[in-house]
């Protein structure tokens, strides 16, 4: 089955070359191109499957409810500037599901492309994961804090991977447990972290520093 996507680009030149480029994989019909003040109004019309973001299109930190709603419309693959990558933690809590820089190869794009299609992977840039690891700093009044008692050892162990990227075949065959069974940790995971998205999930344990106590625990 051919995955429908909506294509968002401010230049119509590089729309063009994304278009040439997808135009030619099997998996994936294009079925519009848009600009960022009419994604929101282009995706609901059109009900992709996902939605390519192009920068300087939507960028994350001046277009953040845009970007959240066509995160519930449809997959949504950013593609961001080289010098910007370190943004992907903001996109992921938008519930964004790649984030890609503008030095990515076509085959990398294509494999993220049918990666996020499956439904249980989350994509980040190597360039992110520097970032990713940083503690990070405590906030005042914004919430309860998270404790990795939270979880089971099994949900730690399962948010531990989703950070790295790992989709749900590569946590079952790392934990040696069935898809069903990552399915209900996932989920599990995702309520008592109170997100939506694996993305979330991610972002949220590692701004509020439960994937460095989790991580810590494991090593010692």
């Amino acid at each position: 089955m051919r995955q429908r996507l909506l294509l968002c680009c401010e230049q119509p030149i590089i729309a063009d070359s994304f278009s040439a480029l997808l135009g030619n994989e099997a998996t994936i019909e294009i079925i519009g191109q848009t600009s960022g003040d009419l994604a929101l109004t282009a995706a609901e019309e059109k009900c992709p499957d996902i939605t390519l973001v192009v920068a300087p299109a939507l960028m994350i930190v001046e277009h953040q409810e845009e970007l959240s709603a066509l995160a519930r419309l449809s997959k949504v693959v950013v593609i961001v500037k080289t010098e910007n990558i370190d943004r992907s933690l903001e996109a992921l809590q938008l519930g964004v599901s790649a984030v890609l820089s503008l030095d990515t190869s076509s085959a990398q794009l294509i494999q993220a492309l049918r990666m996020v299609t499956t439904g249980d992977v989350m994509v980040i840039p190597e360039g992110a994961r520097d970032a990713l690891n940083i503690p990070a700093a405590p906030t005042l009044n914004d919430g309860p804090s998270l404790s990795a008692d939270l979880l089971t050892a099994r949900e730690k162990e399962v948010i531990l991977l989703l950070g790295q990227g790992a989709s749900n075949n590569e946590i079952a065959g790392e934990l040696s447990i069935s898809i069903t069974t990552v399915r209900t940790h996932v989920h599990n995971v995702l309520k008592k972290l109170g997100v939506g998205t694996r993305g979330q999930a991610v972002a949220v344990a590692y701004e509020t520093g439960l994937i460095t106590e989790i991580g810590g625990t494991a090593q010692r």
